[in-house]
């Protein structure tokens, strides 16, 4: 009977132990994450955790016609889940609906932090994983500890009621499931349409050829080109920089001299104008420098071609200077003007000559200019610019660096009073204090840099860096040495573009530089005060992102007064 019992109680024991055992590798086995939303001016890494201070759902506030951002993110407590998501649409006033997307951040390693830059000023000090590309997947999987960001871009039609809307995200994995609710208020006004801030971001459409593994020029290549361009004219871009060299053929004609194939460049600005692009188009440039110091501006080869396809002969890189390089000019610069006259596109072209020329070699800039001023009087010169006094006469359109502007601002304002055109452009400079649009700078420097355009009353924003990518950009954000970022704002998909936190948020601040502009016309005075109370100077400009959205909210609130 001892025995019996002895025996009963081992197998309850064993029985007990075994139940344990399977709640407790239930219990290991579950998965569990949380949802938290965030202001989109905030960058959420893989071990950001959520504050008392976050909202439980998503609000967004935006008018009519523009692009709206939202950001939430999805912690993971225990498990390694594999999160999918899926969208309930906005629905507000007599039961109109917004359908909305959503990306998932990916990451992007950063080596080395942007040079001249205090620690204050970054986001976070390098080697790190920094977020910015918006992926193109379905799901992510993540693991026990890892917060994974997500974006949320929401446009809002024309014709939307002025409102309240309300929609929801769900966040699920096989396991579990979470949610988030989503806010839009959306004021009784309407963004123009019209675009009034002249926006280039270059677009290196050779890389583009290289990166895809298409031959130049071939309808494969021409159909990407297409997707860029429809994609570049959602984010208000709406000039172009054209590769004019690359486009145009040169033939040899029967009596010496050499005729132009403007095939390719009409098929280029018909596209980009197809597309919402143009705008301007801006002519790429004619001549380089060996160094940076460098005195003497070098042409590129020529390549001229018989008219059954055959090369002709080719022109080696000459200094533009020279009685052979102003020949070929004399040939190519007055079929150039016509060629643009008689499409009508001559008061939207601007040509460069050779980028950014600084002091020493200015006199080699100003022959050239004065070679295109006699050969094609009707063409506009534009460049980015590290020259002031040197190039007056020589420049139609003014494009300094920022803080170049900011130590001339008498020079420059002379050059609009006398009828020249000014923008600014930021490239691997400025740094430190400066806005500008490395993956390590906190947001709020990208946005605020049309801010800037409105405030000093400069028209237009140039940036080298649209796609010029690494071999893999999404593992090399600093080609060449330059600082993260520098080369590009969007990244390659699979057959077509991926946007970037940055050039989402660069978008929105083009957005605030045109409703700034639509309430100078109704109030200038509250639209410079505004203007004053967010960039107060180049350098000292509001940080605070919820001092910066109550600023905007009350530019669209003014907007929204009867004047």
């Amino acid at each position: 009977m001892e025995k019996l019992k002895a025996l009963l109680t081992l197998i309850a024991l064993i029985t007990f132990l075994c139940i344990v055992l399977f709640w407790v590798n239930q219990m290991s086995s579950e998965e569990n994450f949380s949802v938290w939303a965030s202001d989109p001016l905030i960058k959420i890494f893989k071990d950001t955790k959520t504050t008392l201070n976050e909202r439980a759902f998503l609000y967004v506030e935006a008018v009519r016609n523009e692009y709206a951002a939202a950001q939430f993110a999805v912690t993971v407590e225990r498990g390694d889940p594999t999160i999918r998501l899926k969208m309930e649409p906005l629905e507000g006033p007599y039961g109109f609906k917004i359908e909305f997307s959503t990306n998932f951040i990916g990451y992007v390693p950063v080596v080395k932090n942007t040079p001249g830059t205090p620690a204050e000023e970054l986001v976070r000090s390098a080697p790190f994983d920094f977020p910015d590309p918006l992926l193109d997947v379905d799901s992510v999987h993540l693991k026990a500890g890892e917060t994974q960001p997500v974006w949320v871009t929401v446009f809002i039609p024309p014709e939307a009621p002025a409102g309240n809307y309300t929609g929801k995200i769900y966040v699920f994995s096989e396991k579990t499931n979470a949610s988030i609710q989503i806010t839009l208020k959306v004021y009784p006004i309407t963004l123009a349409p019209k675009r009034t801030l002249w926006l280039t971001n270059w677009f290196n459409a050779e890389g583009l050829a290289s990166y895809y593994n298409v031959k130049p020029w071939s309808e494969e290549h021409w159909r990407l080109i297409r997707s860029y361009a429809k994609f570049i004219s959602k984010y208000r871009q709406n000039v172009i920089i054209t590769p004019v060299l690359q486009l145009i053929k040169f033939i040899e004609a029967p009596n010496g001299t050499v005729e132009c194939d403007f095939s390719n460049f009409d098929r280029w600005v018909e596209l980009f104008i197809e597309e919402g692009v143009v705008g301007r188009v801006e002519g790429g440039h004619l001549a380089y420098r060996k160094e940076w110091e460098a005195k003497e501006f070098y042409s590129y080869e020529i390549v001229v071609y018989r008219i059954d396809g055959s090369i002709a002969y080719k022109m080696p890189p000459m200094d533009v200077t020279s009685k052979e390089y102003y020949d070929f000019l004399s040939k190519f610069l007055p079929q150039l003007q016509k060629h643009l006259e008689e499409k009508g596109w001559i008061n939207i072209y601007v040509q460069h000559l050779t980028d950014e020329p600084i002091p020493v070699n200015s006199g080699g800039y100003r022959i050239l200019a004065s070679y295109v001023r006699k050969l094609a009087p009707k063409i506009k010169i534009i460049e980015a610019n590290q020259a002031t006094e040197e190039l007056v006469g020589a420049l139609d359109v003014w494009v300094p660096l920022l803080n170049q502007f900011d130590e001339n601002q008498a020079f420059y304002n002379g050059r609009k009073a006398a009828g020249e055109e000014l923008w600014f452009y930021t490239c691997l400079a400025p740094t430190g204090k400066y806005p500008n649009r490395f993956i390590d700078y906190p947001l709020i420097k990208v946005r605020v840099l049309h801010w800037i355009n409105f405030k000093y009353n400069i028209s237009g924003y140039l940036h080298w860096g649209l796609n010029y990518w690494s071999e893999n950009p999404f593992k090399n954000v600093e080609p060449n040495n330059l600082p993260p970022g520098d080369a590009f704002i969007i990244y390659p998909g699979r057959g077509g573009p991926l946007s970037s936190i940055r050039f989402e948020v660069l978008r929105l601040g083009v957005q605030d530089y045109e409703l700034l502009k639509m309430l100078e016309e109704q109030n200038p005075t509250k639209a410079r005060e505004l203007a004053n109370e967010v960039i107060r100077t180049i350098t000292d400009y509001e940080k605070d992102i919820s001092k910066f959205n109550e600023i905007r909210q009350q530019l669209m609130t003014s907007l929204s007064q009867p004047p």
